[in-house]
């Protein structure tokens, strides 16, 4: 049985909403320019990677393709669902009541037509469950393109300091490398290397 693990997380290039601060969940964009050059520039940093599991979404499929030649894409890596306020800015929703709701209380009120947060970590979570347990090659790291929400989830969830999926930066086209280690059936995070576009 595998008790240590690599595991990369890599976060989709820029695309025009990122640059606008727009919430985008499942819309489908794809990447920007500056987002390629992101990835293009992360490439130079990181090791060659085997299998890719990626985000079905274009920004994430993309950023996957150029990183490696083999990629498997799941619904699961998806953003989170922000259902009506998928498209907006802060300035543009921040008079709307159910907004106002949601940023007081994320993990209890979900978004009109958007998904629960419990749904949302249960469904990272069980795939990240899923795709550790497949592992059976100490030498090969585990690669992960999909989106911040993502990653933060997973970060926090393995980790033992972290008081916040928010302590966790992560912006277009960066990348962490970590080390899993398992303890009692549970995976805990016991090294972190954030790999920046600087």
């Amino acid at each position: 049985m595998v008790h240590r693990l690599v595991m990369y997380l890599i976060r989709h290039g820029e695309t025009r909403s990122n640059v606008q601060r727009r919430y985008i969940g499942w819309r489908n964009q794809e990447m920007s320019e500056q987002g390629r050059k992101q990835v293009d520039f992360l490439k130079k940093r990181l090791p060659e990677l085997p299998k890719i599991y990626a985000s079905d979404l274009d920004r994430c499929s993309e950023t996957a393709s150029i990183l490696s030649s083999s990629v498997e894409t799941t619904k699961k890596l998806r953003e989170y669902n922000f259902g009506d306020f998928d498209g907006g800015t802060y300035e543009e929703l921040k008079e709307g009541i159910h907004y106002k709701q949601w940023l007081n209380n994320m993990e209890k009120v979900t978004p009109p037509n958007g998904e629960s947060f419990v749904d949302f970590k249960g469904r990272v979570l069980r795939f990240a469950d899923q795709i550790l347990g497949y592992q059976r090659n100490l030498e090969e790291p585990i690669v992960v393109v999909t989106h911040g929400g993502v990653i933060r989830i997973m970060l926090h969830h393995w980790s033992k300091e972290s008081n916040s999926m928010w302590d966790w930066p992560i912006a277009p086209g960066e990348a962490y490398k970590i080390l899993l280690e398992k303890e009692r059936e549970q995976w805990i995070l016991s090294q972190v290397e954030h790999i920046t576009g600087s």
